[in-house]
């Protein structure tokens, strides 16, 4: 499959999942921009037979040691705020099954799928020995700084992406019936030191059903990036 390229159709049922990041909730993956990526991908769809699962990050962000009771309340209300503006959404407008949205936060991924820990812990393991490694998640950090909380939360994420692309946990079911893919979409870029840890198969990649069980969509850029087409460290 080639990388940089839209997606024409989709065949068959499955889900897309539109991790939802704190930090654009109020710009960038508003209630509206959100709703708007729903007519985005049901163009392309050949079946309408999938249903969209919307997994807040939330979770992620309490890697840091000094959050407040505070800062985990108004956390919460962001995002409850946010669910019920989209779902007053899908039910006013009606052009979509409001029981084919599965509103999830990062947790169901980590409880539901016995390969969590064992993934993590390969992470962390080769992030303490790979320079190349550590390189691609200074990237992705960007000015952050490079310490346990912040590594934790690109590794984590990481574990979910794959888990989820690979179809290792199972997601709430409406009009889904083969779960024959799973297309993970983003407002921005792959993480690098995801793409890192695809190049060097540091996860297992056993999935032979998903087509998008290497990739990730790019909302911004309307493109799909394959990781086999993609070049790494």
């Amino acid at each position: 499959m080639k990388s940089g390229f839209d997606i024409n159709f989709i065949e068959g049922d499955g889900y897309l999942v539109l991790p939802l990041s704190m930090a654009r909730l109020a710009g960038g993956q508003t209630p509206k921009e959100t709703y708007e990526t729903f007519h985005h991908f049901i163009k392309k769809l050949k079946n309408y037979s999938s249903d969209i699962v919307l997994l807040y990050t939330n979770g992620l962000y309490f890697n840091a040691e000094n959050l407040t009771y505070e800062q985990r309340l108004k956390s919460n209300k962001q995002v409850l705020n946010h669910i019920s503006e989209l779902r007053n959404l899908i039910q006013s407008k009606k052009e979509f099954i409001p029981g084919a949205f599965h509103f999830l936060p990062i947790d169901y991924v980590i409880l539901n799928s016995p390969h969590f820990r064992d993934f993590f812990a390969t992470l962390k393991k080769r992030e303490k020995e790979d320079k190349k490694f550590q390189k691609a998640i200074k990237n992705d950090l960007g000015k952050r700084d490079y310490n346990e909380a912040n590594v934790n939360f690109i590794l984590e994420e990481m574990a979910v992406a794959h888990i989820i692309r690979q179809r290792l946990v199972e997601f709430p079911r409406t009009l889904v019936r083969n779960d024959m893919w799973r297309l993970v979409s983003y407002p921005g870029k792959y993480l690098e030191a995801d793409l890192y840890q695809w190049s060097h198969k540091i996860l297992p990649q056993e999935d032979k059903i998903n087509p998008y069980n290497g990739a990730q969509y790019d909302f911004l850029q309307k493109k799909l990036f394959v990781f086999d087409g993609e070049k790494s460290l």
